[in-house]
């Protein structure tokens, strides 16, 4: 179902980035990874993603308050589903968000 789909990770923890890029490699056509929000919405502007895998707490912000702006983002609907340590389930859903992963996530956590 999303093995031609692309995927942009928006993380601030490489370790973390580069471990959820390598478990979905095989279930996405392309991954991309951005560290901060700006870098993220240059990226999704080139890349066109399917789905974004927004981490909340960012340098540069938060990303439940960014979440219109990526789904903006194609011709098609851009799923954005928020990772985050805290319990914020409520507001990422209230804000737009398709769903929520609490950290740390376990493989089994991923919906692809």
């Amino acid at each position: 179902m999303y093995r031609n789909k692309k995927l942009l990770i928006v993380e601030d923890e490489a370790d973390a980035s580069l471990l959820i890029a390598r478990l979905l490699r095989h279930k996405f056509a392309q991954i991309e990874c951005s560290s901060s929000i700006a870098e993220a919405l240059g990226k999704a502007s080139l890349l066109q993603p399917d789905v974004v895998l927004l981490d909340n707490n960012l340098p540069d912000g938060f990303g439940i308050d960014h979440i219109s702006a990526f789904k903006n983002f194609g011709m098609q609907p851009v799923q954005v589903v928020v990772i985050s340590a805290l319990d914020i389930r409520s507001e990422a859903l209230a804000a737009g968000a398709d769903d929520f992963i609490g950290k740390p996530i376990a493989v089994g956590d991923l919906p692809w």
